[in-house]
């Protein structure tokens, strides 16, 4: 039996099981807007007064539930606001489905108002964009849509709708959702077993594929079996590697010297769902040291070899292959051999952590605080079962060295690198996980960029602690300025001091400052008993 095209699009968005859409509307979306409100099994429309947190708010959303969330725009306009968004979900491998609204076919030609080149214009910043012309063909490309969309790579995955396509006086035919094929392990395993067996001194990278597919129990199990150090990834977007382990080392620095470095001691490395170690600032040489044996296992073809050389590599699903490597290690490695090296490694690790302890304990003072203290004072007030979601540049990698993190989800990040994410990713994860405490990370520049997200959070309720770090500067580029040399002050990267409470009150929303790192502790300690949002300003030195 055939459905209109309107209604097509809400059965399939039901079959996939999306149950809210996030967007902000336009005249080009007022079909779509009609058959929502038509239809009293309709997920919720989720608004945001600006694509800029529209996206974001998708983004935490699908990164909580793990399934495919559903974005609508604003034609060429909100399609180009959305597009940062965008970036960072294709960077951080986000599986989202994005439609805009085209202007109305009948009229096209004549370069209506608000129209454009759609496609040409999502491309670059998605995974694969389609320009549905056909009422027939938009059930199929939906389903299409939603099935790239995971496979990996995952990531947002566009399509331009006519508005009148969607009113169309006709029928079409619904195709079945095919289930998604089961997660299976690796070939080859056999062999990488005996390669990490073999080491006198393993180590593994825990990529951020590891924590997408849900697979850091598995990991936990093959770095004990070997007794093997584990860093997380540079610029690592989730938790890949609880960060309570004793065999947690800590993340990798995004510089291939800080990274060849890091890993010179060894002489075999697991690379486990890692992004061919992107680094953010120019190192000469290549990331890996010479004679380093390399065994890489992605469930992403595209990454074997991509930056370096592996000796062995391997394609499948990360927890199936991760679990069976676990099984064959101890055929490998006795068991006391790997409990010895772990037991050698978590010493190290424990001193490596106390030190971290003592500088950041060092810092504290009266306010302005110092950056280590903030970082320190966040960290040990997160209520167990936190989520931690984390743009806020500088004082986030103090944050990173200090957090004790285990349970899946207690860390999000963006590698995308556009500001203004943090605050709308925090409201989408809230709305995906409501039991559970989410505090916000936030540098002053991010939080600029993504402001328009504390709407949302205070229309929806939604139970986010934001925490605003105010340094008043791009702190980051000053450093780097500095670093390479630069004399004087950086042009266009001071902010001065803003006053964030009086921002969080225009929208509706609780706001304090904290001026000394007890007073931080217990706010951040208290984001389990919140039941709507709350501010925190945090003056840095």
């Amino acid at each position: 039996m055939g459905r209109r095209p309107a209604s097509a699009l809400l059965d399939i968005l039901r079959g996939e099981g999306v149950d809210r859409v996030f967007g902000n509307p336009g005249t080009t979306e007022l079909p779509f807007l009609a058959a929502l409100a038509d239809d009293g099994e309709a997920p919720e429309y989720v608004l945001g007064v600006h694509e800029g947190a529209v996206v974001p708010m998708a983004d935490g959303y699908a990164r909580a539930t793990g399934r495919p969330a559903f974005v609508s725009l604003h034609i060429a306009a909100g399609l180009a606001n959305g597009l940062i968004g965008l970036l960072n979900a294709r960077r951080s491998r986000t599986p989202l489905v994005v439609t805009a609204g085209q202007q109305d076919r009948r009229h096209l030609q004549q370069d209506p108002m608000l129209s454009g080149d759609l496609v040409a214009l999502a491309a670059p910043a998605v995974k694969a964009a389609y320009d549905v012309q056909h009422a027939r063909d938009l059930p199929l490309a939906l389903r299409r849509a939603f099935a790239l969309a995971v496979r990996p790579p995952a990531g947002p995955v566009f399509l331009s709708v006519p508005m009148d396509l969607l009113a169309e006086d006709t029928e079409v035919e619904v195709p079945a959702r095919t289930p998604p094929p089961r997660p299976a392990p690796a070939g080859g395993l056999d062999r990488a077993a005996v390669l990490l067996g073999g080491a006198a001194r393993p180590v593994v990278v825990a990529g951020d594929a590891v924590g997408r597919e849900d697979a850091t129990a598995a990991l936990v199990r093959v770095a004990e079996a070997c007794g093997a150090p584990v860093h997380h990834q540079p610029m690592a977007d989730c938790l890949d590697f609880p960060t309570t382990h004793p065999l947690y080392a800590g993340t990798l620095p995004p510089r291939h010297d800080a990274i060849r470095a890091a890993l010179a001691p060894y002489d075999t490395v697991l690379v486990a769902g890692a992004h061919a170690f992107s680094p953010h600032h120019y190192s000469p040489g290549p990331a890996l040291p010479p004679g380093l044996t390399v065994v890489q296992l992605d469930s992403d073809p595209d990454e074997i070899g991509r930056n370096f050389p592996a000796d062995h590599g391997l394609v499948g699903a990360l927890g199936p292959s991760l679990d069976r490597l676990a099984e064959l290690l101890p055929q490998q490695v006795p068991p006391h051999t790997a409990k010895a090296r772990a037991l050698r490694a978590g010493d190290r690790h424990l001193a490596e952590r106390t030190r971290t302890e003592a500088a950041a304990r060092a810092a504290y003072s009266r306010a302005p605080l110092a950056p280590w203290a903030a970082a320190h004072a966040v960290a040990h007030g997160l209520p167990p079962g936190t989520a931690v979601v984390e743009e806020a540049i500088t004082v986030g990698l103090l944050l990173r060295a200090l957090v004790r993190l285990e349970q899946p989800g207690s860390y999000t990040h963006t590698v995308g690198g556009g500001l203004g994410w943090g605050i709308g990713a925090a409201v989408g994860r809230s709305m995906a996980q409501p039991a559970r405490p989410v505090v916000a990370v936030l540098g002053d520049g991010c939080a600029l960029f993504g402001l328009q997200g504390l709407w949302s959070a205070a229309r929806y309720a939604a139970p986010v602690l934001f925490v605003v770090m105010s340094n008043g500067a791009y702190r980051t580029l000053q450093d780097t300025y500095e670093a390479r040399g630069g004399t004087g002050p950086c042009p266009g990267t001071e902010l001065g001091r803003l006053d964030f409470t009086q921002a969080a009150r225009f929208f509706g929303i609780d706001a304090v400052r904290a001026d000394s790192a007890d007073q931080l502790r217990e706010l951040v300690a208290g984001a389990a008993e919140l039941t709507r949002p709350m501010l925190v300003d945090v003056p840095l030195r």
